[in-house]
């Protein structure tokens, strides 16, 4: 149990760091879009400027403002459907729709507010639409029950039967098992009923 909490809780680092990495696209996205250029600048705006201009110049990453959002978009829905939280039943899948229906249309068509000049409304828009969609997809992924979810670490496929029988006999060694096996734990042996012929043993210290 402890390995499996273990493993449950990088899973939500990584979740947690999918996720905020989405948020750096976005902020970058805003940013880039809107940022009013200025004659004295900080290093801090000048090293932004230049990581940024950098990821446009390799990957295309600001060539429009679709690219960074759809980016943001994909880690995002990793993200909210990576980990599954507690049930709310008040909420329903009319209210995810809504959701993330009002998300995408906040998020991804405001791109005209920029040639008119409305920055501030697009990084309102942009924001509130991504609430929405992060909203929406936490709620998704809480009301999704499926095998994924359930064996996150494929425990189920990995596990198989196991000897069950003792055999026992003058110079045999038994060493009892306790084993998983179709969502069930069974006691088992391991049976080496020659121990003088190819056996060898292995350890480290402790």
């Amino acid at each position: 149990m402890s390995q499996q909490e273990d493993d449950l809780r990088a899973l939500a680092k990584i979740m947690d760091f999918l996720r905020a990495v989405s948020i750096v696209l976005v902020v970058a996205n805003l940013y880039w879009f809107t940022r009013v250029e200025a004659t004295d600048s900080g290093w801090f705006i000048s090293t932004v400027d230049k990581i940024c201009a950098n990821f446009n110049r390799t990957c295309g990453l600001f060539n429009n403002t679709f690219n960074s959002k759809l980016f943001a978009l994909l880690l995002l829905g990793l993200s909210c459907f990576g980990t599954r939280g507690v049930k709310n039943k008040n909420i329903t899948w009319r209210h995810i729709g809504i959701a993330l229906g009002t998300g995408i249309i906040l998020f991804l068509m405001n791109w005209w507010m920029l040639p008119l000049g409305c920055r501030y409304l697009y990084i309102g828009t942009t924001a509130t639409g991504y609430i929405c969609l992060l909203m929406g997809g936490i709620w998704a992924g809480r009301m999704l029950k499926n095998n994924m979810m359930d064996d996150r670490f494929n425990d189920e496929n990995e596990s198989f039967m196991q000897e069950t029988k003792l055999m026992d006999n003058q110079y045999s060694i038994n060493l009892p098992t306790r084993f998983y096996y179709q969502k069930k734990w069974h006691k088992g042996w391991i049976n080496v009923v020659n121990p003088f012929r190819a056996t060898i043993v292995l350890g480290t210290p402790g």
